[in-house]
């Protein structure tokens, strides 16, 4: 298996998609409020780019069966219902809602992989079994880390080289020099997860804006035994 690696959603046209499988990761926290909220129950996620996209798919749905959710800047927009908390999408909340979701990052990285053979969303919280389901097959691998404002970011970084090290325990990969990099730094005798997101920018901007239970959720590995997977324009469990 060939693994590429592409360190912001912006970036994702520097590399060929067709045919290949996409893994969209972004830890701080799109890609850990999608999996925390289809395991509790929730139908579908829509990832919308822009705000008015969000707010039109919230519309054309019917009336009280989805939830605006998304952000800007980490803070949640004005007029939804929820923000980019995982925390706040405990089954109560959301079991058998469809979810419209905007983020600064996240829902681009997914918008612009819409190429790839199939599409799913990886973080700490899942990457066991993210990391099982892609060393069964047989497709090569892009990893889009999605990045902070355009950016790469280090908690992407991070498990984007728990992945891949995950992976070759299942089957044999090649890796292009970033994919080089984060497995490295992955691997590096340096502490925990916490530990190594100390300087991370992305966890100093959430700490200052008081999302230090968001961050030590979204750090914790392996807690949701499933895979969401990009199917038409929803996020679903595979």
């Amino acid at each position: 298996m060939r693994i590429e690696v592409i360190g912001t959603a912006q970036q994702c046209d520097t590399v060929d998609f067709k045919g290949k499988t996409a893994v969209v990761i972004d830890v701080l926290r799109a890609t850990s409020v999608i999996v925390t909220a289809l395991f509790h129950g929730a139908k579908a996620i829509i990832p919308a780019i822009s705000i008015e996209e969000a707010q039109a798919i919230y519309k054309s749905l019917e009336p009280g069966s989805a939830y605006l959710c998304g952000e800007r800047n980490a803070n949640i927009i004005p007029g939804f219902h929820y923000g980019n908390s995982p925390l706040a999408f405990s089954p109560d909340a959301v079991i058998g809602k469809t979810l419209v979701l905007t983020t600064t990052n996240g829902t681009l990285a997914l918008r612009n992989t819409l190429e790839a053979a199939q599409t799913l969303t990886a973080s700490f919280l899942n990457i066991s079994a993210v990391a099982e389901l892609v060393g069964s097959q047989e497709s090569d691998l892009v990893i889009v880390c999605a990045g902070t404002g355009g950016r790469f970011s280090l908690d992407d970084a991070l498990c984007t080289g728990m992945l891949i090290s995950l992976i070759n325990e299942h089957k044999k990969t090649e890796t292009d020099d970033l994919g080089r990099l984060v497995l490295q730094f992955f691997g590096a005798d340096i502490g925990s997860i916490s530990d190594k997101l100390a300087e991370c920018s992305h966890v100093k901007i959430l700490q200052e804006k008081g999302f230090q239970h968001d961050i030590d959720f979204c750090l914790q590995t392996s807690r949701f035994p499933i895979v969401p997977i990009l199917k038409e324009n929803y996020l679903v469990k595979s």
